[in-house]
């Protein structure tokens, strides 16, 4: 009967439980929510919201939604609209705070710049219901805005934030992308300019250059273009109508095509004159609006071949490389990896940070000049070269550095690398980092122990 009692009690004790956090705590939550509801302007939600009007004294712009998040401006007509900052519009509109009512029914608006409103937003949601605001001036604090509802002339409070929020001009509102495409979609690169070509292509992660040198381009150079390109905007659009002629456009100077594997089609930019010092008039070749674009990405596709090609003095796997060999004349220092450490052939151990340095020498350091045609070796000095390094990954050939004579323009030293028939031109920095000596790499020996120190002699006994 005891134990039946103390069961009835946890069950009451769990109803209780359950009917206070009910009531209490979730309740309060409720409250909470439908107090902040109250303080809203419009009861709606982003996803709703189907139509959009900007109305201003000189002009309005509307746009509809199509699609999950695509929208078309409807006024001014032949203007391709900003998707996302018409997105960003409709998840304002549910924001609108509304504050303190400072006059009900009011009979004269002027004094609250309601009369002729700066700014007005109205909104259709996709049931046909419409939503409208108008922003008047601000209150004499300057915290506020004075606002009122359509259809009503109830004047109250709102954010001062959201006057300038919802003013824009057709120039904020209207698609300023360069290009349409997704960064990751692109695999081809072409530039052209007059009868200059650069092409590349995408391998994996890596890119290749094509034209005019069949050559490994610099991956990171390629794709930061490319991406410049995905997130560029256009600056502005011209004031007065421009034709392609005017703009240069129908035979443009420059042509940056880049091919979109997954959609498997052309994405062109068009860059045409300079209407004025560092601006460009540019177009997409699929869309008929000309834009003006600042020189960032003319200047990055005129850049010369040097800039765009993989510039590594030579390719290692620094985890696969177990013997290193350097040779000056005839004497020869060899390391040998063992474990996480490397030694020289008698066995002393090498100084790791040598090793790792000469690795991130390689790795860092990048050619000032290739020459891919180089004349006779001889004039480079590296028909008897002064230093040779040879780097053997498991039973594969070993990959060879070879240093020359001193290049003075550009400064520093001519190299050849066993990967590539292309003499290099690198910083002194690359010879100093393997020009060493066997007793320059090794660790210093510990230094001697001490020996104990001797027990003072027991005195004689008188």
């Amino acid at each position: 009967m005891r134990f039946k009692g103390t069961t009835i009690l946890f069950i009451l004790f769990v109803i209780l439980g359950g009917y206070v956090y009910f009531t209490e705590y979730r309740g309060k939550e409720e409250r909470q929510k439908q107090e902040e509801s109250k303080k809203k302007a419009f009861q709606v939600e982003q996803k709703d919201i189907s139509e959009i009007s900007l109305i201003y004294p000189d002009r309005t712009i509307s746009a509809v939604k199509k699609g999950e998040k695509q929208w078309e401006i409807t006024s001014p007509a032949g203007v391709q609209a900003d998707s996302d900052e018409w997105e960003s519009l409709a998840s304002n509109i549910p924001q609108i705070d509304r504050n303190d009512t400072v006059a009900q029914n009011a009979q004269d608006l002027t004094s609250f710049g309601l009369k002729d409103p700066p700014a007005k937003v109205s909104a259709r949601t996709k049931d046909g219901k419409t939503l409208e605001i108008l922003f008047g001036s601000e209150n004499p604090k300057k915290t506020y805005n004075y606002a009122k509802l359509g259809g009503s002339n109830d004047v109250f409070l709102t954010g001062s934030n959201w006057s300038k929020t919802f003013t824009k001009t057709v120039s904020d509102v209207r698609n300023k992308k360069l290009l349409e495409f997704e960064t990751d979609d692109i695999d081809g690169v072409k530039i052209a300019e007059n009868t200059k070509e650069l092409e590349a292509q995408k391998s994996g992660e890596n890119w290749q250059l094509k034209k005019p040198v069949d050559t490994k381009a610099d991956s990171s150079e390629i794709s930061s273009f490319v991406s410049s390109i995905r997130f560029g905007r256009a600056q502005s659009f011209p004031d007065s109508p421009v034709d392609a002629k005017t703009a240069g456009l129908d035979a443009p100077a420059l042509k940056v095509t880049l091919h979109d594997g997954k959609a498997k089609t052309d994405r062109v930019l068009l860059i045409g004159k300079s209407p004025e010092k560092d601006k460009y008039y540019a177009r997409d070749a699929s869309r008929d609006a000309i834009f003006i674009m600042d020189k960032e990405i003319p200047e990055k596709a005129r850049r010369p071949l040097f800039d765009w090609r993989d510039k590594t003095i030579v390719k290692l796997d620094r985890d696969k490389v177990e013997k290193i060999e350097i040779q000056r004349g005839s004497e020869n220092v060899s390391l040998l990896k063992s474990g996480s450490d490397w030694k020289l052939a008698d066995g002393k151990k090498v100084q790791f940070d040598k090793v790792s340095g000469m690795f991130n020498t390689l790795d860092f350091e990048k050619a000032k000049e290739i020459i891919d045609m180089p004349k006779a070796l001889a004039m480079y000095g590296l028909d008897k070269p002064k230093l040779e390094i040879s780097f053997r990954e498991g039973s594969n050939d070993p990959k060879r550095v070879q240093f020359g004579s001193d290049s003075k323009t550009p400064e520093g030293i001519y190299l050849k690398s066993s990967d590539t028939p292309a003499v290099k031109v690198v910083s002194k920095d690359v010879f100093d980092k393997f020009n060493v000596k066997a007793e320059d790499i090794a660790e210093a020996p510990p230094p001697p122990s001490s020996p104990p120190p001797t027990p003072p002699a027991d005195k004689p006994k008188s």
